[in-house]
């Protein structure tokens, strides 16, 4: 029985050792992949009346946001955290915070939403992003 004691915590260091080895194998596989060379990219910006703005840009970069921090005349602000990158609550002067206005900056790529966040997300040449100035009851509507 005292035995069994002893060999318990060791059994469950070694089963979280295996289980952080295999969280870091996912990762691996899963961590977003940047495309190298030159990459021709559309942004588009919707504000919450509609009206769009439209960017092209060529870049080098591996990443949206340094794409982004290329095109004249798109301003993104935000919060900026190590885990996440930036969260994006200004674009071009507009807030939408979610804390404040309970509306927030949709991140879409093709019409789809982002896997990532705009620090984080990888660009390849001919994609289309979009931030689309999303209420937070616009899920929510009543017919």
């Amino acid at each position: 029985m005292n035995e069994r004691k002893k060999l318990s915590p060791l059994l469950g260091g070694c089963a979280a050792i295996a289980v952080l080895a295999l969280l870091l194998v996912i990762y691996n596989f899963t961590r977003p992949v940047p495309m190298a060379g030159t990459k021709n990219i559309t942004i588009d910006v919707v504000y919450d009346n509609g009206m769009k703005e439209h960017y092209q840009v060529t870049t080098e970069a591996h990443f949206l946001l340094e794409a982004i921090n290329s095109i004249p005349g798109l301003e993104v602000e935000g919060t900026q955290s190590e885990e996440f990158g930036l969260m994006v609550t200004v674009i071009n002067g507009k807030e939408a915070d979610y804390q404040k206005d309970h509306a927030y900056w949709s991140l879409l790529l093709e019409g789809e939403p982002c896997s990532y966040g705009v620090s984080q997300q990888p660009i390849k040449d001919g994609e289309h992003y979009s931030f689309q100035y999303t209420p937070a009851d616009s899920g929510n509507k009543k017919p």
